[in-house]
């Protein structure tokens, strides 16, 4: 009876070790790809015939995370209260806390590039993300966040008085986020 129990608990091993890289997969439209050096994945790597968008955009990556709605939602959640420029008010933001997303695919601490849909990249150093409260934010004061609304997930952070936006594009608030990169993303030739 010991060798069979031995053999059970190595297959069971190997079952655990093949899908310990590998996480539940979307039933709901994909608001958010994370791709680069990722250790959890849940689909194929960039493929140019099914990609579109990220094609367009020069957007490549062998291994990547897509979250929908539900999945972004069961991550702890982050509530900020801030004026933006483009509401033109204040207004209290909710959605999965950006350090929450980056260890639900075993981001490695590295740089995080974000790309909205019209193409717009900004980026934050790990230091960044770690000293702040950065939320992906899918709702407005209650409020889903549609597209032509900054959504439907715009990154969003907490301001000190004295504190302002920056102009270089470092922790730019990007809205309309539809993929992260972890890393440096190289980019196909033109």
């Amino acid at each position: 009876m010991k060798p069979i129990f031995v053999v059970f608990l190595l297959v069971l091993g190997a079952c655990v070790a093949h899908g310990a890289d590998k996480m539940e997969t979307p039933k709901e439209m994909v608001l958010l790809t994370v791709g680069g050096d990722i250790a959890v994945t849940n689909r194929g790597p960039f493929d140019p015939d099914t990609d579109s968008l990220f094609s367009r955009f020069k957007i490549t990556f062998d291994r990547a995370f897509a979250f929908d709605r539900p999945m972004l939602l069961r991550l702890k959640q982050g509530t900020v209260t801030v004026k933006t420029p483009e509401l033109g008010r204040t207004a209290t933001f909710t959605g999965p806390l950006l350090n929450e997303v980056l260890a639900a695919v075993g981001a490695a601490r590295a740089k995080v590039s974000l790309m909205a849909v019209n193409g717009f990249e900004g980026w934050l150093d790990p230091d960044d993300i770690d000293n702040a409260d950065w939320i992906l934010a899918l709702t407005a004061d209650g409020k889903p966040l549609g597209l032509g609304q900054q959504g439907p997930i715009w990154l969003v952070k907490s301001l000190a008085e004295s504190e302002s936006r920056s102009e270089d594009r470092r922790g730019h608030w990007v809205w309309a986020v539809m993929y992260l990169h972890v890393g440096d993303r190289a980019m196909e030739a033109e």
